[in-house]
């Protein structure tokens, strides 16, 4: 079996556990790697923050209790969230950074925002 770089395809000669022919190669395979990282994590978090500011302005207004539709027509995105957790059989809460979240079986949300340290 040839073995051949991972960035370029070029030959590899030396060490069997060898997968880059040079320190170039190495380096751009890796930025490259880093880049596509970053650039998912940004999408992530530009989608919380979002999320974030949707939860808070709600909050603002007094409006803790609110149907899932209305939450869906500020384009609040229900599918990312920083954490979770299932509290009783069927019932999940959901955190956005500081502000949690439960979706009720028939369609209520209910919002809170956790303790600010002080």
């Amino acid at each position: 079996m040839k073995r051949t770089c991972l960035r370029c395809g070029a030959p590899l000669q030396g060490r069997i556990d060898k997968k880059f022919c040079s320190d170039d190669c190495r380096t751009d395979y890796h930025n490259e790697q880093r880049r596509k990282w970053e650039r998912e994590l940004r999408t992530v978090n530009r989608i919380l923050a979002a999320n974030w500011k949707i939860l808070t302005r709600n909050l603002r207004l007094g409006r803790n209790v609110l149907p899932v539709e209305e939450l869906a027509a500020q384009q609040f995105n229900f599918t990312v969230y920083t954490a979770s957790r299932r509290r009783f059989p069927g019932r999940r809460t959901y955190w956005c950074y500081n502000c949690t979240y439960q979706v009720s079986r028939s369609g209520i949300v209910r919002i809170r925002r956790q303790n600010q340290p002080e």
